[in-house]
């Protein structure tokens, strides 16, 4: 696992590196708002097993995701009335929709996709660059806890048998709550799945 550390200096390098990994089939682990993540193409299969393998999770669940903004968001799941409202409010920021897909295009799946709008200037500027919507995962082994600092991903990962490919070092990271996250069905019934810092 290569490990390069983020800042001001380099950043435009650390973008163009962690594109180019994307782009051919990598992890990378890069921070956002709430904790460090794996990352990966939604769209490339191989891509999304290697994060299976790597946090040891069951690989009939799927996994959520980032996207750039709100319009890409609308190409890959419907939006009933009360998630438009809030993906309005809330986005950027740590709120997950899980909403009935469109049309699925990842390499599991069933009949809704989480996904939200990240507010982290990296996470921004990195899905900005790389276009696509990306795998959002916590970066950890399934059960274990979230990391937060550089010690804790490096712990997490130092005798792991599959490892990520790119580890974007940000420095420690403020310890936030994950994501809220709420289910919102065709009907527009409304479900918090899981309840984060942010309150709805």
């Amino acid at each position: 696992m290569r490990e390069i550390e983020l800042n001001q200096k380099n950043h435009l390098a650390v973008l163009r590196e962690a594109v180019d990994v994307l782009n051919n089939g990598g992890v990378i682990i890069y921070p956002t708002e709430t904790s460090y993540g794996l990352g990966a193409n939604f769209l490339d299969k191989e891509a999304t097993e290697k994060i299976y393998k790597i946090k040891k999770r069951d690989d009939k669940k799927a996994l959520p995701v980032i996207v750039p903004d709100l319009m890409t968001a609308t190409t890959l799941v419907e939006f009933p009335q009360q998630a438009l409202g809030l993906a309005n409010e809330h986005w950027p920021g740590p709120l997950t929709l899980v909403l009935p897909y469109r049309y699925c295009q990842a390499s599991v799946c069933d009949d809704y996709l989480a996904l939200r709008v990240s507010s982290h200037p990296f996470v921004t500027e990195l899905l900005r660059n790389f276009g696509a919507a990306i795998i959002s995962t916590s970066a950890n082994i399934a059960g274990s806890d979230n990391c937060y600092t550089v010690k804790d991903v490096r712990e997490q990962f130092k005798y792991a048998e599959f490892k990520p490919d790119l580890f974007i070092n940000f420095g420690n990271l403020p310890i936030n709550k994950p994501s809220t996250i709420i289910k919102i069905d065709e009907n527009n019934h409304l479900e918090i799945l899981r309840q984060g810092d942010l309150k709805i």
